[in-house]
């Protein structure tokens, strides 16, 4: 069975990461190595479709310098499709700075860049490459004028819609709420949108509850090493994280959504598109870097039969 369409619309960063021991306390200075890699969320999550073997659309910005180019170059040798991005003459690419600890938690500023640039129009011009029957997935780093537009393209384009809130930002009307099919925020971001606490999957239960009431279609919560929480208006489930060593977890909730996604394009059940994609992100904590973390479908394959194995025992 073919796969269906699939499009990304958000982010992309030259992520400069600085590997520490530990994150620093306000005010102290420490001692770190510096690496770059490509990065942004939006980019981050088309990366992990293409490395699973789709084929997405990608739309964003990046400026008309080096960064752009290099940003560009790694989308495609990803296997992204580029058509749709826009190279914004006079203006730099987004930058992020990264610091991860040897514990694998982070600390991330970005500086927009390009992406700041997005308008409405311009992304009425991008939906002409989304195709009949499409998977969208949206991220938060987009001005907010720009993502309500995509969001009210739904109802003439008739695209199923993901959405991933993050960073949050005030400002998405209700209607756009609406518009949602899966939201997909991490604990954090649940915490943020609704004011409940996420620490286990009682309390991500009711978050889900407080999102579903804001409009979308269903909840799909991240909770880190514990797992995943699911909940739309006929029913709720929860799954367990794959337990590994974790190296770097600055691209863990990205691997997830371009994983989910991809997973539904598939045409994979609901239950085994998230397991999937806790695979995904188990296996991207396990690598620094954020596209460069991402697996291939050979590997997440491996790890899920020796996963299935252990199960069985």
């Amino acid at each position: 069975m073919n796969a269906r369409p699939l499009m990304f619309f958000g982010t992309t960063n030259l992520d400069l990461c600085f590997n520490v021991e530990r994150l620093p306390s306000p005010g102290e200075s420490l001692m770190g190595a510096l690496t770059r890699h490509p990065g942004g969320k939006g980019a981050n999550q088309a990366v992990a479709a293409a490395r699973l073997g789709l084929k997405p659309h990608f739309y964003t910005h990046v400026g008309d310098d080096d960064a752009g180019q290099s940003l560009l170059k790694s989308l495609m040798e990803a296997g992204v499709r580029t058509e749709a991005i826009t190279v914004c003459a006079g203006e730099v690419s987004g930058l992020a700075v990264v610091m991860v600890a040897d514990d694998g938690s982070n600390m991330i500023v970005i500086d927009p860049g390009a992406n700041s640039k997005v308008g409405p129009d311009m992304i009425e011009s991008a939906t002409k490459f989304i195709e009949s029957d499409a998977i969208v997935v949206a991220e938060m780093g987009m001005p907010i004028a720009a993502l309500n537009r995509l969001f009210e393209m739904k109802r003439e384009k008739g695209f199923e819609l993901i959405f991933n809130p993050a960073p949050v930002r005030p400002g998405l009307p209700s209607a756009a709420w609406r518009s949602v099919d899966f939201v997909t925020p991490n604990q954090t971001e649940a915490f943020e949108l609704t004011g409940i606490e996420v620490c286990d999957f009682e309390s991500a239960a009711r978050a889900a509850e407080k999102l579903l009431d804001l409009g979308p279609g269903a909840a799909l919560i991240t909770l880190g090493a514990q797992g995943a929480y699911y909940a739309d208006g006929t029913g709720s489930f929860s799954l367990r994280a794959f337990p590994v060593k974790v190296v770097d977890t600055t691209a863990a909730g990205d691997a997830f959504n371009g994983a989910f996604a991809a997973s539904l394009a598939q045409r994979l059940p609901l239950k085994e598109a998230v397991r999937k994609a806790l695979a995904v992100a188990a296996l991207c904590v396990t690598r620094r870097g954020a596209q460069s973390s991402m697996p291939t479908a050979e590997a997440v394959d491996e790890f899920l039969q020796s996963q299935t194995i252990l199960e069985l025992e």
